[in-house]
Formats: structure tokens, sequence, C-alpha cells
């Protein structure tokens, strides 16, 4: 009996220790290609994009490489949010001491819809503790936790990367590139591209990430970082859906009344009714994001 106990307090002080590290130090997990770390350890950057999947999709990073001399580096996560996004700013500046000539956030009309939620595990993974407490806060104002989901957010989210480290990270490194991805995505077809269902009618705004907006612009003001918003080009049956309108509408009274810079995707010279540009309808192919990037890097440029 006596062993037993011993044996059950041994792994309940794994677990216990398990929970603990990856809760203070999974920020400072060597993760390659990808992540707030490794855009660190970048070191200074001309340009550095924070945004959802759609700018990991989306943006070509040899073309951006090729551009900036190798001075970009993108942090993107699946669903990312605006609440989110100003909690990665605040620690990419409260981490590092370098300088970043262009910060670029992502300017996604449907990300004012989402619900402050955990929408990746990678999201919380990247940050230090303080940043993991500033995002749950969020996410305890906007009445989105209960003790599942405190659960989930500090003992298993992200335990299954802790526990296969050494055999999946070499295997995520090589899909990444500096942030971005590196798979020679194809198109479906435009008879898929014109079939897929998609309802976003009962999309409502919601004011958590309209504020979250103002406090990027806010903080990078007060920061004396460059800083702009990029719209990145859908396919024409969502850039052009009346509901993606509103919306979009609603994020550029929050810039334009804040008086801050952004790039819309009509100002890029890119065809959003070409099939072959895109793998859905908000991601595309690895043909769309080399002809996307090229013309996004001349607008950049001028800047």
């Amino acid at each position: 009996m006596k062993k037993v106990l011993i044996t059950l307090a041994a792994a309940l002080l794994v677990i216990v220790s398990a929970v603990a590290f990856k809760n203070a130090y999974s920020c400072e997990m060597p993760i390659k290609n990808r992540g707030i770390r490794d855009a660190i350890h970048s070191g200074d950057l001309d340009v550095l994009f924070i945004g959802s999947s759609t700018f990991r999709s989306n943006i070509d990073m040899p073309t951006m490489d090729g551009a900036f001399d190798g001075k970009v580096y993108d942090i993107s996560y699946g669903g990312n949010q605006l609440v989110a996004t100003a909690v990665q700013y605040d620690e990419i500046r409260s981490r590092s001491d370098n300088s970043y000539g262009l910060i670029v956030f992502e300017l996604g009309p449907l990300m004012l819809t989402e619900d402050v939620a955990l929408s990746d595990s990678r999201v919380i993974w990247d940050l230090t503790w303080r940043g993991k407490n500033a995002l749950w806060r969020s996410m305890y104002e906007a009445g989105n936790t209960d003790l599942s989901m405190f659960y989930e957010y500090y003992v298993t989210s992200g335990m299954d990367d802790l526990i296969t480290f050494p055999v999946t990270e070499p295997f995520y490194a090589t899909r990444y590139y500096k942030g971005a991805k590196t798979d020679e995505s194809i198109s479906p077809g435009k008879d898929r591209l014109e079939s897929e269902k998609f309802d976003i009618s009962d999309k409502v705004l919601v004011k958590a990430q309209a504020d979250a907006v103002n406090d990027i612009i806010e903080e990078c003001r007060r920061d004396g970082q460059d800083f702009i918003f990029v719209e990145s080009p859908c396919y024409y049956r969502l850039q052009e859906d009346p509901v993606y309108q509103k919306y979009r509408e609603e994020f550029l009274k929050i810039l334009d009344d804040s008086k801050a810079d952004y790039i819309l995707a009509s100002d890029v010279d890119f065809d959003t009714h070409d099939p072959d540009f895109f793998e859905d309808m908000n991601h595309m192919s690895g043909e769309g994001r080399r002809v996307y990037t090229s013309e996004l890097v001349d607008l950049l440029k001028k800047r």
C-alpha cells in the first residue's frame, strides 16, 4: 500500500511539475520558424506581421525576404483575435529590445465579430505567465470562462506539444518559414470554390474586439512604433459579401477615427475572382500568395 501511495504521489508531482513548467516556461521552448520567441531571436526587423492564419497563408516569406533583405517575420495563429493581438504586441515589446521598422496588423473585418475565447493553443503557448494571465482576464471580462475552460487553458492546452516536443518539433519546423506556410497549396478549382458553403449572416460586433483595435493603436503610438493595418484579399464571394462589407466599414471607421494608416484589398492589384489564387474563401494558394505578396511589397516600400 505504501509503495502504491509513493507511486501515486510521484506521478502527481510529475504532472504538477509539467503543468507548472508549461505555464511558466513554454514561451522559452526553442520553437523554430514560428511564434513570438523565434521572432524575437530573429533580431531587428524591417517588417513584422501579426495576424491570423490568413496572414500565415497569404504572405510569401521568400518574396518578403528578397524585398527586405531577410529582415521580416510573420507571427500568425489560427483564428487569432484582436484582443490576443494586443497581448502579443505587448509581449513583443516587453520581452525584446529589438527595433521593428514597421509592424503590420491584420485588418480582418470578421475578427471584429469573434468571441473573446481560446482559438488556438499556440497563442497561449507562446505567451509568458504575465501574457497568459492578461489574455485570461480578457476572456473572463467577456464572460467566456468557467471551470472547464480554466482546466483547458492552464492545464491541458499545449501539453501534447510539451510531451512530444523532441519528435514533433523538427517536423513542424519544416512546415513554416519565419511564421509563414511553406507548403505549395493549390486551388481546389473554380467549381469547388463556387459551391463552397459559408454563412456569416449571424455575425455581430463584439465590443471587446473593437476596443482592442484602439488599444493596439494607442500602444503603438505610445511606444513610437510605426504600424499599419492590412486587409488581405479574400475570394470574391466572401470579399463582396454584404456582411463582410458591413464589418469592413466598422473596422475602417475605427481606423479613420484614430487616423491610423491601412492598406485595403482593393488597393492591391490582385484578382479576387481568379480561383487559381485561392485554396478556400480566405486562404490563398501558393501561386496566389506569391502574386499578392509581390504587389503588397510595392505598397509597403512606398511608405
